[in-house]
């Protein structure tokens, strides 16, 4: 099946609602999907058995590298193997890349270094991913300490901060997933909507990429700049 060619870029998006029978659809062919994350979406990923055997399009799917406690560690565990999946692939390259609210806190960040600040190393990644792949995707979970007990609003107002900030500097450029969205059941479960399904975060990730791809490819989406 032949696709269209996409300029590179970045382009703001928003959450919209999805259908479960446009899954088998445009990520079986032509795709070729990079899941990323640091270790706390990996550990997500593993409880609901999301490993690329799980996946109904797993000759397209790999996990790459494991993550650290900030995007430059992140970087030096990712950016090489990442490089190496597909380095003559002639599919469009998805990378799919996962931060928690921890990864781009101010606190997470060495202080008086205001060139490694969240949001200038979030820029920073942005170019080094475009130069792996060919549409980026970068996701923001809700906060990973939901599962540690720690007081939920707390981290809900905490997550939101951070969040703000990064869209006030980025424009679009970082998807928050809502922590409404989520609920946090027995603590090793992701559920949307407090529905028990262990391929929740799955489903809603790739619904939400197919559908933004399946109307870059027709015409009925445009990709937006960052400014």
């Amino acid at each position: 099946m032949a696709h269209a060619v996409v300029p590179r870029k970045q382009f703001i998006v928003k959450l919209n609602d999805f259908e479960y029978q446009l899954l088998h659809q445009a990520l079986t062919d032509g795709f070729l999907l990079v899941w990323m994350g640091d270790s706390h979406a990996r550990i997500i990923c593993q409880r609901n058995h999301l490993s690329p055997g799980n996946f109904p399009v797993a000759p397209t799917i790999k996990f790459v590298g494991r993550g650290g406690r900030n995007i430059s560690t992140f970087e030096r565990h990712h950016f090489q193997e990442a490089s190496e999946v597909h380095p003559h692939s002639a599919l469009q390259r998805i990378g799919i890349l996962f931060l928690g609210s921890n990864d781009i806190d101010v606190h997470s960040w060495p202080a008086g270094r205001p060139l490694n600040s969240p949001a200038n190393e979030l820029l920073r990644l942005r170019e080094n991913l475009l130069n792996h792949y060919d549409h980026v995707f970068i996701i923001g979970l809700p906060e990973r300490d939901f599962c540690r007990g720690r007081n939920p609003d707390l981290v809900h107002r905490l997550s939101l901060r951070c969040n703000q900030r990064l869209n006030d500097v980025i424009k679009g450029f970082y998807i928050k997933l809502p922590n409404a969205a989520f609920n946090w059941t027995d603590g090793s479960r992701f559920t949307p909507d407090g529905v028990h399904h262990s391929n929740a975060l799955y489903d809603f990730i790739l619904l939400y990429v197919q559908q933004k791809l399946r109307g870059i490819m027709t015409g009925d989406e445009e990709y937006v700049s960052i400014v």
